[in-house]
């Protein structure tokens, strides 16, 4: 005989259906909730001219202004409005309504802000560079176009002296991608990426081999020690602008090597640190030619070469001795060895280094100073012997006659 459950009774089975039909009746919507839904965020913060109907200004209102387009396509699409924004289910909204801040969530990013320039009393919040509701997402930023909004949003305070026109940065890197989005700090702050002793890697982050190139020629080894307690720099040089990136390509100011203005800048720019290779330089043929408006006329970097630098004494050098003439060269194709011979910054007031120079220097200026004073001192001889007979009411000419 096998063991079964108990048959119900019909009013046992009725019991849990009617209560299951309760249930449902109960929760179910009324005719009306279903015409009406619960009015959405969108409808008051979707329609801007009903917001700056219940705000002072249109800016306000611009703030408040948040339509679903603008929403999902922003860095926070897949957000709920009451992720950020809590108590605001009832309009008028209550007291207790709260936003969360940025930080609540970006908690890197606020601590690196914290501790920068931006922090600062009258500084800039995430809302003046990043937007409200139109949040930018990182690839938009990193683009040309989000790049030209990001200088745009600098702008608006660091409105000199922006990039230039010709800046080869100008339409494909952010102020950002230099200056460090949140820890932004002043340039002569150490811990700034734009600092002299982190822009290797800070412009190196594109310009790798570059940066490589510099970090071993002269004027990576004269930034180096800057880095210790106590580190100098060569002597003459500022310590304002070591010979790191900025110091010689400039800043917002920076043109491309092939613009014009490119050369002429460098040599001004070479010269704060060299300034008397510059004057011996402007004394010499390429310095004059230049001085003359030439674009082809050697400079600075034409022979010593732009950021592998190294001492004439390097092999490794576009001026040492095994190197010299290949780069005399690349203008003077048909130079041979005795061309080399020239002395493009020879120093006529260096006796030691430039003897012949400065003997030749000081030798014909002693004969062309001897020969204007003997001729000068004849010319005013014969003016004033020239003044007495025209006293003396004597014809000039009869002192001078030859034969008689």
């Amino acid at each position: 005989m096998s063991i079964g459950f108990p048959a119900r009774s019909a009013p046992g089975l009725l019991a849990p259906a009617l209560a299951a039909l309760l249930v449902a009746a109960w929760s179910a919507p009324s005719p009306v909730s279903a015409q009406q839904p619960r009015p959405s965020c969108e409808a008051c913060h979707g329609e801007l001219e009903f917001l700056r109907q219940h705000v002072a200004t249109l800016p306000d209102a611009e703030r408040l202004y948040a339509p679903e387009e603008v929403l999902a396509g922003s860095a926070h699409g897949a957000m709920t409005c009451t992720d950020c924004h809590a108590g605001f289910r009832t309009y008028p909204h209550g007291e207790t309504s709260t936003t969360r801040s940025c930080a609540s969530c970006h908690l890197a990013e606020s601590a690196a802000w914290d501790g920068g320039l931006h922090a600062l009393d009258g500084g800039a919040g995430c809302r003046d560079c990043h937007g409200t509701h139109d949040v930018r997402t990182k690839a938009v930023l990193e683009s040309p176009a989000g790049a030209r909004g990001v200088r745009q949003a600098c702008g608006s305070c660091h409105y000199e002296p922006g990039a230039a026109t010709a800046d080869p940065h100008a339409d494909s890197v952010s102020c950002a991608a230099c200056h460090a989005p949140h820890a932004t700090m002043p340039s002569e702050d150490d811990r700034s990426t734009v600092h002299p002793l982190n822009q290797a890697a800070t412009c190196g982050a594109c310009h790798g081999e570059i940066a490589a190139a510099w970090s071993d020629d002269v004027h990576g080894h004269a930034v180096a020690p800057l880095s210790l307690p106590g580190g100098r720099i060569p002597e003459g040089a500022s310590r304002a602008e070591p010979p790191a990136c900025s110091a010689c390509h400039g800043a917002h100011d920076m043109l491309g090597p092939s613009e014009p203005g490119f050369d002429s800048g460098i040599i001004q720019r070479c010269a704060h640190c060299h300034e008397s290779y510059r004057e011996s330089w402007a004394d010499s043929y390429h310095g004059q030619a230049s001085t003359l408006g030439s674009a082809t006329v050697a400079t600075c970097s034409k022979c010593h070469g732009s950021h592998g630098i190294y001492p004439a004494s390097d092999a490794r050098s576009t001026v040492s001795a095994d190197n010299l003439l290949a780069t005399c060269q690349q203008c003077h194709a048909q130079a041979t060895a005795g061309f080399t011979q020239f002395q493009p910054h020879a120093d006529h007031n260096d006796r030691e280094r430039y003897p012949f120079v400065w003997w030749s220097y000081h030798l014909m200026t002693a004969l062309l100073l001897m020969t204007f004073s003997v001729f000068g001192i004849h010319t005013l001889l014969w003016v004033t012997r020239l003044g007495i007979d025209a006293l003396r009411g004597a014809p000039s000419s009869a002192h001078h006659d030859v034969g008689g």
